[in-house]
């Protein structure tokens, strides 16, 4: 893909998480993700992986080859049962980053007695970030038989996958009309009416927080979305830091190097590249990334890749759920004036 005002050669990498038979929550349906993958592959378009895309930043592509790159995150099963044989299909290559945290540890064989439940996203992920079961995830057996298809590569995800409140600035809602997996983690305990659902902040970006106690029992006494709305938003200190520097430096390190050991030791793969989960990073956060030894790093700033794009912020798209909308895309991030546009909307 080349930019249509300087001929530079522009990159999209492109994002997924499930791929089902009908589209929801976080997946794009398999009739859909064919029609994605078939136009990439009629257009002239090579998947390419990590390893490759590093080439790219050194200036050791063929420069008149257009390079795209399909990217999975978490570990679903459903990545196996019904993207990898559409990935074949088009002789398309895709990389899987693997949050080693959520992988399935119940035994199970999908491609002999095709025992998968299809279970919502959210739900799903509330099950396993808890305990509770990784039913909706790939086990280690099945990841290596992707691995062996020749179709996937894996990188790393994190060792886990919680999100914390860091600020209330755009408030979406209040449980339970408005649940959110990653609430109880972020409280501190379980939801309870009024418990606000805002844009959580990764722990792997910034430091764990629970939400104050003061502000707790508040939103608890009160009642009411607008109620709620105004204590939290009043409120000068919502949020509880609950540990140093020190300790969040050494927390992300053990997560990431953990991560990184589990994917070698069971895979024999050394992981360079990792995907942030939900995209998000600080700058503590990167330099302990680099310290583990991971030479490029995603995020899910919505971007073209180019020989300018630091390895330290490599923006990616979220493939939307259908066809028209993602060949939109490919023409608005093929266009410098229109990613222009883009971003003031």
């Amino acid at each position: 893909m080349f930019n249509l005002d300087c001929n530079q050669m522009n990159i999209l990498i492109w994002t997924y998480h499930r791929v089902l038979p009908k589209a929801s929550s976080a997946a794009v349906s398999a009739d859909e993700f064919e029609r994605q993958i078939a136009y990439l592959a009629e257009s002239g378009y090579k998947s390419i992986g990590p390893a490759e895309l590093e080439l790219f930043f050194n200036g050791k592509l063929p420069l008149y080859d257009k390079y795209t790159m399909l990217t999975f995150d978490d570990g679903w099963a459903d990545n196996l049962i019904w993207a990898t044989p559409i990935l074949k299909r088009y002789s398309a290559k895709a990389v899987l980053a693997l949050n080693t945290g959520l992988m399935n540890k119940e035994g199970r064989t999908i491609r002999k007695d095709g025992n998968y439940e299809i279970i919502d996203s959210k739900k799903a992920l509330e099950e396993s970030v808890y305990g509770k079961s990784s039913r909706s995830f790939l086990n280690w057996n099945e990841i290596l038989d992707m691995k062996n298809s020749g179709l996937w590569e894996f990188q790393a995800h994190g060792n886990s996958h919680f999100g914390c409140y860091s600020k209330f600035g755009r408030i979406k809602g209040f449980f339970p009309e408005k649940p959110h997996w990653t609430m109880e983690y972020a409280l501190g305990e379980p939801p309870f009416p009024g418990a606000p659902k805002v844009s959580f902040g990764s722990t792997l970006a910034d430091k764990r927080t629970v939400m104050g106690s003061d502000l707790k029992d508040s939103l608890k006494k009160a009642s009411g979305d607008a109620e709620w709305t105004r204590l939290c938003q009043a409120h000068p200190a919502p949020v509880e830091i609950l540990e140093t520097d020190e300790e969040f430096e050494t927390r992300v390190e053990t997560d990431l190097t953990e991560c990184k050991k589990t994917i070698l030791e069971t895979l024999g793969v050394e992981t360079s590249s990792l995907f942030w989960p939900w995209g998000q990073s600080s700058d503590a956060s990167v330099r302990i990334a680099k310290k583990c030894g991971f030479k490029m790093l995603f995020t899910m700033e919505k971007d073209i890749v180019n020989r300018k794009t630091s390895p330290d912020s490599i923006p990616r798209i979220a493939a939307p759920a259908n066809f028209a909308d993602f060949k939109r895309q490919m023409t608005i991030y093929s266009n410098s004036i229109f990613r222009r546009i883009k971003k003031f909307f």
